[in-house]
């Protein structure tokens, strides 16, 4: 299965160059600023797990689909709108780092500073990211039109909702950060709210459903992998949250704790309010959305998420929905073993 995954990823690297040579002769005219643009989404797109095009694969082969090369173009089209998303994310959320490098908005801003040019550094970063998100996004969309053209437009009815659903979700998201923190109830019904519309939607919902119907697979089966998409998104979301506490920053290339510092909404955070003591909460409250939190602070709120019983019902809820997820791809795939593989792959890993 790994060397699978390997020529997988291979072919998916091929067409996401193929999509991003031609935004950067459509761009051409536009001369450097084209290239900064094109360079920077080279680099971008660069060091992901490429979770979302594996799965599209998978469900493509599950489904008995016989033109990979159709599957590949749509799976980098998937990675482009992916690359895009964390762009666009990075700048809302003020990140730093991204895969273990700077976040594409301070990379932007680091040339200005190199370069001496007048002017705020800061919103040329932003502006530079923005904008190569969007040639990411347009690239992406190139590909799945292309896709559309040679499997059928159930193809490009699918990313269009995708892609639909996710920008709604992250405005979600946005919505969410800025609401208190009192209202713990409604708190959780907006947090789940996001999972799906904004997560799930574009990591297992649609790249199953997108690879099924590439595959030319009857419409009952789209629907059913679509709704096992669901618990495997949230499964995928809650091990990120999980990793941004407790993994490795040299393997997550993110910094242990940039949830807290953000101020991020997340079940982890909601739960240490909800049911930890008033010790905990109160670790946990003095670091939210403080971007000058101390590391020391960092680490005892962390501890206190974790003897609220927090992480321990992550990893319960994590288990429920893997299952739910695996049950429902074996309910609707002759052969489901790639994609189960990858299921395994979105819920016991550390990055």
């Amino acid at each position: 299965m790994h060397a699978t995954h390997t020529r997988h990823r291979a072919l998916i690297a091929d067409r996401t160059a193929t999509l991003l040579s031609w935004a950067g002769s459509a761009m051409s005219p536009g001369g450097a600023a084209g290239i900064d643009l094109i360079d920077q989404l080279a680099e971008s797109s660069q060091g992901g797990k490429a979770f979302r095009g594996l799965l599209l694969l998978a469900s493509f082969e599950a489904c008995g689909g016989n033109d990979p090369d159709v599957a590949a173009g749509v799976a980098a089209s998937l990675e482009l709108f992916q690359t895009a998303a964390l762009l666009h994310d990075d700048v809302l959320d003020g990140s730093d780092m991204r895969r273990g490098r700077p976040a594409a908005h301070r990379a932007f801003e680091a040339r200005h500073r190199q370069a001496g040019w007048p002017g705020d550094a800061e919103a040329y970063g932003r502006a530079g990211a923005i904008l190569a998100g969007d040639v990411a996004l347009v690239a992406a969309l190139r590909g799945a039109t292309l896709a559309a053209r040679a499997a059928g437009d159930m193809v490009g009815d699918l990313f269009d909702e995708m892609a639909a659903l996710v920008t709604a979700g992250q405005h979600l998201d946005m919505r969410v950060a800025a609401a208190p923190w009192s209202d713990l109830a409604a708190l959780e019904v907006d947090i789940r709210a996001v999972m799906r519309a904004k997560t799930a939607s574009y990591t297992a919902e649609f790249p199953l459903a997108l690879g099924a119907a590439v595959a030319g697979a009857e419409h009952a089966t789209i629907t059913a992998l679509r709704g096992a998409g669901l618990p495997l998104g949230v499964a995928f979301q809650l091990r990120d949250d999980v990793l941004g506490l407790t993994g490795s920053p040299q393997v997550t290339g993110k910094p242990v704790g940039d949830d807290l510092r953000e101020g991020k909404r997340t079940l982890l955070v909601w739960h240490a309010l909800a049911h930890g003591d008033a010790a905990e909460r109160a670790a946990v409250e003095r670091v939210l959305g403080r971007a000058s939190a101390a590391e020391a602070e960092l680490a005892t709120a962390i501890a206190a998420i974790e003897s609220s019983g927090a992480l321990a019902a992550a990893e319960r809820e994590i288990a429920t929905q893997a299952a739910l997820a695996r049950e429902s791809l074996v309910a609707a795939l002759a052969r489901p073993e790639p994609v189960l593989a990858l299921v395994d792959a979105a819920v016991d890993r550390a990055s």
